[in-house]
C-alpha cells in the first residue's frame, strides 16, 4: 500500500533517529537498522512505504513492529492536516482509512462520510469517519486524538442494528451465497480487512449482535435462486478477549442449531502471547493470506472445543508433541500421551487384516490412529487456574528481577490478578506452590512441568524498567507520574499490563507510593486561581509558583548548565506559606502535603525522601529547629551543596551480599519553608534564593483570596503538571534564549558580585518568562516580579557577606579575651594553635564560655554557638578536631579550627 508523502516524510527522520537507518538513493529497502530485541542490525523495511518494520533473523528473533504503533502521534490528528474542501468534503476521513488503518478506499466511495463530534459537557470536539448501517443506524469512529474521549467510537443514538450486518456496498447477496464461507468480525474495519485480503466477511458491528435478519435475508436469497442448496460456512471470527470468546461459543451453536455450517476464527491462539491482534492489524503485516486463514480457523476449533480432552486433542494432532501444557475454562492441564498404546492398536488392526487375507484400508487405519490417540491422551489438571508470564522487571540499581504474572480463575465472580514472582519461586516448584497460593491459585504440578510452561512463556517477554521515583526520567527522557506518562509533547496511558510503552521503552513506576493525584483535560487548562494568587500574594506569589514551574525542568536545566537553585522562604508563623505551598502543591497533583522536616527524619527517610521524585519540589519544612534532641543532628545544610548539582546527597548499600552502594542522583529540586532563615556556611547560602514573608500588605482582599485559593478543588487544576510537561520543548526553548540576557544583566549591576548568584537568579528570571507559555501573566505582573527577583539577588549578596549576629558577638569576646593576654606568657592563650602568627584559631569552646562567664561578659548559647559558628565567613571555619596546644603543660586538646587571612597578612605588614 502506497504512503503519502507527508506522512513518508514524517517518519524518516524517526527512523533514522530510532533505528539507524543509512538511506541509499534509490535502494528500494531501508535495510541495517538495530533491532530492539535482538541488538543487531538486521531490521529492514519498505523505502516508500514503510509501514511495517522486520528482523530478517526471523527464526531467532522474529521481531515486528508497525510504524502506527511506534509513532502514533504521527497518526492521530487527522482534519488539520488534512482539510476537506468542496471537491472532497471526506479528506480527513480518506486519509485516516488509508494510511491509520491500510485500507484501499476503492469501490468505498458513498460508503462513509466524514463528520463531526461534539462532546459538550468538555467542550472538545473531533472529525469522525461515519458509516450507515442496515436498519437506519449509523457508526462512527472519533480520528483525532480520540484518546481525549470517553469511547473513541459512537453509533446513532436510539437507533437499533439489531440482527443486522454491515458489509461492502459493492458485495451484493448473490456474492454471499456464492462464498464458500462467511467470516463475521465484530468491527467494521475488521470485515473491510478481511475483505481486502480476498476473504468475504462482514461486520456484526459488536459481539452482542447475532446477525440474525442477515442470515434470514440470505437464506431467503438462496432458496430462491436456481441453486437453492448452496450453504456457505459460517465464521464467528471476533476479538480476542472474554467477550469475543462467549460470543463465539454461543452463535456457532445458534447458527448450527439454524441449520448453518458454522465454526469460529481466532487471529491469535489461546495460549499465544504479545500483542493482541486484530484482522485489521493482521492486514497492516501481510498476515491475511490464505494458509494463515486455514490457521485462524485452527485457533478457532480449539477455542471451540467442549472438554479439556477434545482441546489436547486438537493440540496434539496438530504439532504431535509427547507431553505439553494448555489451560482449559481458565484452569492449567497437563497432557502426554503413550505412543507405544497406539503403535499396538495399529499392529493389532494390521495382523488381523493380515491372517484375513485382506489390503489394509488406509483410511480405516487413520481412523483407527486417531481413536487409538484419543483414548491415549493422559489428561490431567495441574494447577486450578490459568497463569501467564507478562513482562520481566530488571532493576539494575538494586540487582533484583521480578517477573509479573496475569493469573486468572475458573469463576466469573472472581477477577483476574497481575502479582509479582522472583527469579526463586518461579524456578523451583515449591517456592512457585506457595506464592501462587498467595493469590488464591492452587498448583499440583512438579518441577518439569513448570520449568516446560516457563520455557514457553518467557522467550520474548519484554523487559520493563521500574523507576524507583515519581517524575522525569532523564535517560528515558519521560515523566511517570503514575497513572499518566508524558514523553516529547505525547500524553501516555499504562497498557492492559500496566507499564508505558514509551517508543522502544518500557517503564513503570516501582514503587507503589501513590504520591500524584492528576485530573487531566488535553483541551482545559485552569488558570482562573491566577487573579487570587496575585491579589492574595504579589509578586512573592508569583516567585513561588514559577520555582514550583521551573521545578519540571530541573534535570533539563542541570544537564546543560550543571546546577539547580534552592528557593527558602522564610516568616513568621501566620504569614501564609502553608496556605501557598499546599495550592502550588495541588497544581502538581498532590494534596493535603506540605512537605518533610528532616530534623525528625532518620538518614535512611532523609534519603528516601530526596531521592523519591525527579523533576519535582523536595519541600524541606522548620529545618533550622535548634532542639538538641539526637536525631536533630544528623542532619547539617552543607549536606545539600551535591544536591544543587544533581549528585547524590545521601547513599546506602545494596544487600547483595558485595560492596557495592546505591548512590541515586538528586533528581528534584530544594524548597525550604521555615520561620527563620537558613544560616549556613557561604557556599549554602549563595545556591539558596531567599524570599521573606510578612504581613505587611495583608487586608481584607487578601484574606479573601487566600481562602480562595485554600479552597480551590484538586481536580480542578491538577492538570497543570500535565500541560507543563507537555510542552518540554517551547518552555526550554524560552529559558534557554531568556537566561544568557538575564544573567549579564544581573552581573552588571554593581550590588551583584557574585556569579553564581547572578546565574541562580537569572534562572529564576528566565523561567518566569518561559511560564508564559501555559500562564497567562500581564506585562505588568510580569515586571513587578522580575524587579522583585532582581531585589531579591540584591538582598542575598549583602547576606552572603554579611556575619551571622552570633558569629559577630563570638568574635567580639575571642578578640577581648585575646588582647588582654600577656604577650610573654607560655600558657593561658585563648588561641591554643601553634600557627596562630599564619592566621589559623583553634578554641576550646567550653573554656571560651568559662573566661566569659568569669568577665561577666554575654556570650550566646552553646547550642546556638554550634549551630552558627559553621558559617563563620571572615574567619573561616575549617573542622572540629585535636591541636597540639601553644600554652605550656598541655599537650594534645579538641578545639574548633579556624582560619584568618587577615592575621596572617597584618604579621607580614
Amino acid at each position: 500500500m502506497q504512503m503519502r508523502d507527508d506522512i513518508r516524510k514524517a517518519l524518516l527522520p524517526k527512523l533514522r533517529d530510532d533505528f539507524g537507518f543509512k538511506p541509499k538513493a534509490g535502494a528500494t529497502y531501508l535495510q541495517k537498522g538495530k533491532c530492539p530485541d535482538c541488538g543487531n542490525k538486521e531490521v529492514y523495511t519498505h523505502a516508500e512505504s514503510p509501514w511495517v518494520l522486520k528482523c530478517s533473523r526471523a527464526n531467532n528473533c522474529r521481531w515486528e513492529a508497525s510504524v502506527r504503533d511506534l509513532y502514533p502521534e504521527i497518526f492521530d490528528t487527522w482534519s488539520n492536516r488534512f482539510k476537506a474542501t468542496p471537491q472532497n468534503p471526506n479528506a480527513a476521513a480518506d486519509a485516516y482509512l488509508s494510511d491509520a488503518r491500510g485500507l484501499n478506499l476503492m469501490g468505498m466511495r458513498g460508503a462513509y462520510s466524514q463528520e463531526y463530534f461534539r462532546d459538550e459537557g468538555r467542550k472538545i470536539g473531533s472529525a469522525t469517519v461515519r458509516f450507515p448501517l442496515p436498519g437506519g443506524s449509523w457508526w462512527e469512529r472519533i480520528i483525532d486524538q480520540p484518546g481525549r474521549f470517553d469511547r473513541k467510537a459512537r453509533f446513532a443514538y436510539g437507533k437499533s442494528y439489531k440482527g443486522q450486518a454491515w458489509h461492502r456496498p459493492d458485495v451484493s447477496m448473490e456474492d454471499f451465497a456464492n462464498a464458500r464461507s462467511i467470516w463475521f468480525a465484530e468491527g467494521i474495519f475488521n470485515a473491510w480487512a478481511l475483505e481486502q485480503a480476498g476473504q468475504r466477511a462482514a461486520s456484526t458491528m459488536s459481539s452482542n449482535n447475532y446477525p440474525s435478519e442477515f442470515l434470514k435475508q440470505l437464506r431467503t436469497h438462496i432458496a430462491a435462486s436456481d441453486s437453492p442448496f448452496r450453504r456457505p460456512q459460517i465464521v464467528f471470527a471476533f476479538d480476542v478477549g472474554p467477550a469475543g470468546t462467549k460470543a463465539s461459543r454461543d452463535y456457532v451453536e445458534k447458527a448450527k442449531d439454524e441449520g448453518w455450517d458454522a465454526t469460529a476464527a481466532q487471529p491469535m491462539g489461546e495460549e499465544e502471547s504479545g500483542k493482541e491482534l486484530d484482522w485489521n492489524d493482521l492486514l497492516g503485516f501481510d498476515r491475511l493470506g490464505e494458509s494463515l486463514r486455514a490457521e485462524y480457523l485452527w485457533n478457532g476449533q480449539v477455542l471451540l472445543a467442549k472438554t479439556a480432552q477434545e482441546k489436547a486433542y486438537l493440540i496434539w494432532e496438530k504439532h504431535r508433541w509427547n507431553s505439553f501444557h494448555f489451560t482449559f475454562g481458565s484452569r492449567t492441564y497437563w497432557c502426554s500421551i503413550d505412543i507405544s498404546v497406539v503403535q499396538e492398536k495399529i499392529d493389532e488392526y494390521r495382523r488381523g487384516r493380515t491372517r484375513e487375507l485382506k489390503e489394509i484400508d488406509q483410511e480405516e487405519e487413520a481412523k483407527i490412529r486417531q481413536e487409538a490417540s484419543r483414548e491415549a491422551l493422559a489428561v490431567e489438571e495441574i494447577a486450578n487456574c490459568a497463569f501467564r508470564v507478562l513482562y520481566r522487571q530488571r532493576d539494575e540499581a538494586t540487582d533484583e528481577t521480578k517477573f509479573y504474572l496475569n493469573i486468572s480463575y475458573p469463576s466469573s465472580k472472581r477477577p483476574s490478578v497481575k502479582g509479582d514472582f522472583t527469579a526463586a519461586q518461579l524456578r523451583k516448584a515449591s517456592n512457585f506452590e506457595d506464592r501462587l497460593f498467595a493469590f488464591g491459585g492452587v498448583w499440583t504440578g512438579n518441577a518439569h512441568q513448570l520449568t516446560r510452561i516457563l520455557q514457553q512463556q518467557t522467550p520474548d517477554l519484554p523487559d520493563v524498567r521500574p523507576l524507583g521515583f515519581t517524575g522525569y526520567c532523564r535517560d528515558a527522557q519521560a515523566y511517570v507520574f503514575g497513572p499518566i506518562a508524558v514523553s516529547n509533547g505525547r500524553v501516555y496511558k499504562p497498557n492492559e499490563n500496566e507499564f508505558f510503552q514509551i517508543g522502544k521503552q518500557a517503564l513503570k513506576l516501582g514503587t507503589s507510593e501513590k504520591l500524584l493525584d492528576i485530573d487531566y483535560d488535553a483541551d482545559q487548562l485552569d488558570v482562573s486561581w491566577l487573579p487570587d494568587l496575585w491579589t492574595a500574594y504579589g509578586a512573592k506569589g508569583i516567585v513561588c509558583l514559577t520555582f514550583y514551574f521551573a521545578s519540571l525542568f530541573a534535570e533539563q536545566v542541570r544537564a546543560e548548565m550543571k546546577s539547580f537553585p534552592f528557593l527558602e522562604m522564610h516568616g513568621l508563623p501566620g504569614t501564609g506559606k502553608t496556605t501557598l505551598v499546599e495550592f502550588l502543591w495541588k497544581l502538581l497533583g498532590r494534596e493535603n502535603y506540605e512537605g518533610f522536616d528532616p530534623a525528625k527524619a532518620t538518614p535512611a527517610a532523609m534519603a528516601r525522601n530526596l531521592g523519591k521524585v525527579g523533576n519535582l519540589p523536595v519541600v524541606l519544612i522548620e529545618g533550622d529547629r535548634r532542639e538538641e534532641a539526637s536525631h536533630s543532628k544528623k542532619f547539617e545544610w552543607e549536606e545539600l551543596k551535591t544536591a544543587y548539582n544533581g549528585r547524590t546527597v545521601r547513599a546506602r548499600g545494596v544487600k547483595n551480599g558485595g560492596m557495592e552502594t546505591f548512590e541515586p542522583p538528586f533528581r528534584g529540586a530544594i524548597i525550604i519553608e521555615q520561620n527563620e532563615p537558613v544560616n549556613a556556611s557561604r557556599a549554602v547560602l549563595e545556591r539558596i534564593m531567599s524570599l521573606g514573608f510578612d504581613m505587611s500588605g495583608w487586608s481584607p482582599a487578601t484574606k479573601v483570596a487566600a481562602e480562595k485559593l485554600e479552597q480551590w478543588p484538586i481536580e480542578d487544576i491538577s492538570g497543570f503538571i500535565v500541560h507543563a510537561a507537555r510542552r518540554e520543548a517551547e518552555v526550554m526553548n524560552r529559558y534557554r534564549q531568556a537566561f544568557a540576557q538575564y544573567e549579564d544583566e544581573l552581573l552588571a549591576l554593581p550590588a551583584i558580585r557574585t556569579n553564581r548568584l547572578a546565574k541562580t537568579h537569572g534562572q529564576l528570571l528566565a523561567f518566569l518568562d518561559a511560564i508564559r507559555a501555559i500562564v497567562p501573566l500581564s506585562d505588568e505582573q510580569q515586571a513587578e516580579t522580575a524587579r522583585f527577583i532582581v531585589q531579591m539577588a540584591t538582598d542575598r549578596q549583602l547576606a552572603v557577606n554579611s556575619e551571622d549576629p552570633v558569629v559577630s558577638l563570638f568574635w567580639e569576646r575571642f578578640d577581648y579575651l585575646e588582647e588582654n593576654e600577656d604577650p610573654a606568657t607560655t600558657s593561658g592563650h585563648i588561641n591554643h594553635h601553634r600557627k596562630h602568627e599564619e592566621g589559623m584559631i583553634a578554641i576550646r569552646l567550653n573554656e571560651m564560655e568559662s573566661r566569659c562567664a568569669d568577665k561577666r561578659l554575654e556570650l550566646p548559647t552553646h547550642a546556638e554557638l554550634i549551630r552558627a559558628l559553621k558559617t563563620s565567613k571572615a574567619r573561616r571555619f575549617i573542622e572540629q578536631g585535636m591541636v597540639n596546644s601553644r600554652n605550656e603543660g598541655v599537650s594534645g586538646v579538641r578545639c574548633w579550627i579556624f582560619h584568618d587571612p587577615s592575621r596572617a597578612l597584618s604579621r607580614k605588614a
